[in-house]
């Protein structure tokens, strides 16, 4: 048996500046739209794919840094945000195998920018939430997801899945 996990995530602004400390990442959930279809003289009726819904992120930060945050929190202007974790794999006797890197890359706006909630003694939590338009997850180096929602990209396991389409419509 072979135990994995994903820990950690820092969160990096245009892929190379760190942006801060954060309590809690909630990456996208990738939701599949489908079209119900009842065919004619049919049995019953059939879903069918027809696309994703809106994609959103969620951020729970310790701290940021201030001057970045302008860029971040401009809600007129998408930033790219990364975010790299480890995924650690262990061997059976429950010792560290193998470290790898999770690097999540999002194309985001944001939707609420939260100014902090403040405990005596603790520090404040500020949460912020993001539209995301374009998510890409790379694991030891190897796109597992790509989405682009504004340039119809639709990648998984490194299946085109909407090539076709997009040489159909001359994108």
């Amino acid at each position: 048996m072979r135990l994995e996990e994903i820990r950690e995530g820092v969160v990096y602004i245009n892929g190379a500046t760190y942006f801060g400390m954060t309590e809690e990442v909630k990456l996208p959930e990738i939701q599949f739209r489908t079209t119900e279809r009842k065919p004619t003289g049919g049995l019953g009726s059939l879903e069918l794919p027809s696309g994703i819904d809106k994609m959103e992120a969620e951020i729970t930060w310790k701290s940021y840094d201030r001057l970045l945050s302008s860029t971040a929190f401009n809600p007129r202007r998408a930033t790219p945000l990364q975010v790299r974790s480890v995924k650690r794999t262990f061997d059976a006797g429950g010792g560290v195998e193998r470290e790898v890197s999770v690097v999540t890359h999002l194309t985001v706006l944001p939707k609420s920018v939260g100014l902090g909630s403040h405990k005596g003694g603790e520090a404040a939590e500020l949460s912020s939430k993001f539209a995301v338009h374009a998510v890409k997850q790379v694991v030891d180096g190897e796109t597992l997801l790509e989405i682009d929602v504004i340039n119809q990209v639709f990648k998984m396991g490194g299946e085109d899945l909407l090539s076709t389409v997009r040489q159909i419509l001359g994108t």
